[in-house]
């Protein structure tokens, strides 16, 4: 599925796979995490909410870890592709 918007260079299209690279991606990258993955993307009009599945590393604290991996994912998505993130939902799975 993808999402087509526009702004004043022209018109934009991003797909559901970028969206899901992107994120994964930035969890690959982040402190405490295992391993994650995107379980869900939900695009209405320019905003994006994502529902993520981690597996923490054992030792970390799972608040600390869940409150860096969201804003790492709100900040690149809405870098890398222009758009708003007012959601990232959050389920840890296990712990690894």
């Amino acid at each position: 599925m993808a999402t087509r918007t526009q702004n004043l260079y022209g018109k934009i299209v991003v797909t559901n796979r970028a969206i899901r690279s992107v994120a994964n991606a930035t969890l690959h990258e982040s402190y405490g995490v295992a391993h994650g993955r995107v379980s869900e993307i939900l695009v209405d009009e320019n905003k994006i909410y994502l529902s993520l599945k981690l597996y923490l590393k054992y030792g970390v604290t799972p608040e600390a870890v869940c409150d860096s991996v969201r804003g790492a994912v709100k900040y690149n998505i809405e870098n890398f592709l222009g758009m708003s993130v007012p959601v990232v939902n959050i389920k840890v799975v296990g712990i690894k």
